[in-house]
């Protein structure tokens, strides 16, 4: 599948001396390609949650239209893209999330059960084993770590076997041998077709990355091409 932004922007009303009007994400264009990694760098607070929370279907830009196929995601009902979202997009937000009154398993699951009654225990346990966590599948999310909480949502993200991942600072919170297993999964889905956008301040991730994009003052562009070694990956899921 093919996510593209149009001239995509979106801007905030807040409280304040001169202009009311905050534009984080200036008019964009922007294609996500399948089968392959792209990153987002800059600075906090330059525009690029809001960028990547525009394409994933959960905010609407100001101005522009987000197409997956062709077909402009926000001119569908909330329930219509909602389901669109959970059936094509895995999205990891940036905060810390987790239903506290369900186990990691059951976290990892909800998506799976959201349109559909089949079961996809066994690829609940394979992701968690993935990311390195299966041994607290029973275990509460309010009882986890920050980089315990992190890896029970990428699994979660990757739970309906999604075709665009999304993730937003997905390595955060992670020691360095964990961000080199997420990255290198990360690397084995998109070496498998599945196109994947990543929100990083981890320098080690742009390795793995085939573009490299910064934002700035609500700015997006493509950074000049560099040759990037590709580690080896087997990885897919």
């Amino acid at each position: 599948m093919i996510l593209k932004a149009e001239g995509i922007s979106r801007s905030f009303f807040r409280n304040g001396k001169g202009t009311n009007v905050f534009t984080a994400v200036k008019g964009t264009d922007f294609t996500l390609e399948a089968g392959k990694i792209t990153a987002i760098i800059g600075r906090s607070g330059s525009g690029k949650s809001t960028f990547s929370n525009m394409l994933a279907g959960l905010l609407e830009p100001s101005e522009g239209r987000v197409l997956l196929d062709g077909e402009d995601i926000y001119a569908l009902d909330d329930g219509t893209r909602s389901k669109l979202r959970n059936e094509h997009i895995g999205v990891v937000p940036q905060g810390q999330t987790g239903l506290q009154s369900l186990t990691v398993l059951e976290n990892v699951l909800a998506p799976a059960y959201m349109y559909s009654r089949t079961s996809k225990a066994d690829r609940a346990h394979e992701l968690l084993k993935k990311v390195d966590i299966d041994e607290l599948c029973d275990v509460y999310s309010n009882e986890l770590s920050g980089g315990e909480l992190r890896r029970m949502a990428i699994a979660r993200a990757l739970i309906n076997s999604p075709s665009i991942i999304i993730a937003d600072e997905p390595t955060g919170d992670l020691d360095d041998e964990t961000t080199q297993l997420v990255l290198k999964l990360f690397r084995g889905l998109a070496d498998s077709g599945a196109s994947v956008l990543m929100v990083t301040h981890e320098h080690d991730a742009l390795k793995f990355a085939d573009f490299v994009y910064k934002m700035d003052k609500g700015v997006l562009t493509e950074c000049a091409s560099q040759a990037i070694t590709q580690p080896e990956v087997t990885t897919e899921l």
